[in-house]
């Protein structure tokens, strides 16, 4: 493989407390009750999220929601991300051989690009490709943008992702998909969407594929 994509929420960090609050936060503003655990919902797009519960909710609705989960993520949740352990060996040992590392998340590009300078990994990525504001793109839609932008052939690429969305945006723009057993889905969940590669670790994956000639 010549270029890695990679998911961020729950593959390489673990966002899941910055994220929580501010879903919790974007939840109360719209009056939606429910025992379900947020953190099921990570990697899915806001208005997909918000949907789930009232699924006739208007544009209007869920920009107000949006800008209720933003106002929170951006006073807490940004800054309550860490690197999940060997993260930033790994994409070190990707450019150390000459591998292309590009970032493709249903996050807004502007939080992605601050969190990887925060972690001080943005070093090691060629593109970053986020969401936009609104958030209404599918994870198809942003691995095809991150792959058109990256000029990688389809064949020659790999996405490593946590969730469904990775794994199906991943196989319908041709890319080979790993799932990260780690991150906040299940082994099931994504063998459902259609993975059949899977890495337990950081560590394993490093070792399988970052540090091999990947056929």
């Amino acid at each position: 493989m010549k270029t890695f994509f990679f998911d961020l929420d729950g593959t390489l960090c673990d966002s899941r407390p910055g994220l929580v609050h501010a879903t919790k936060a974007a939840f109360s503003a719209l009056g939606i009750e429910t025992e379900t655990d947020p953190a099921e919902f990570i990697g899915a797009p806001l208005p997909t999220i918000f949907r789930t519960f009232l699924p006739d909710l208007d544009e209007i609705d869920v920009a107000y929601g949006i800008e209720k989960f933003r106002a929170d993520y951006e006073a807490v949740g940004v800054f309550q991300s860490p690197l999940y352990p060997g993260v930033a060996a790994m994409l070190a040992e990707l450019k150390e051989r000459g591998r292309a590392v590009w970032l493709a998340t249903s996050k807004p590009q502007h939080y992605a690009e601050r969190i990887l300078k925060n972690l001080d990994v943005a070093r090691y990525f060629d593109g970053v490709t986020g969401a936009g504001l609104d958030e209404g793109e599918t994870k198809e839609t942003i691995v095809a943008k991150a792959l058109s932008a990256s000029g990688a052939a389809s064949r020659d690429s790999l996405l490593l992702g946590d969730r469904a969305f990775d794994i199906v945006g991943a196989l319908k723009c041709g890319i080979r998909p790993v799932g990260a057993l780690w991150g906040y889905g299940t082994r099931e969940e994504l063998a459902e969407a259609g993975c059949v590669e899977f890495a337990a670790t950081v560590a394993d994956f490093g070792a399988r594929f970052a540090a091999a000639e990947v056929p």
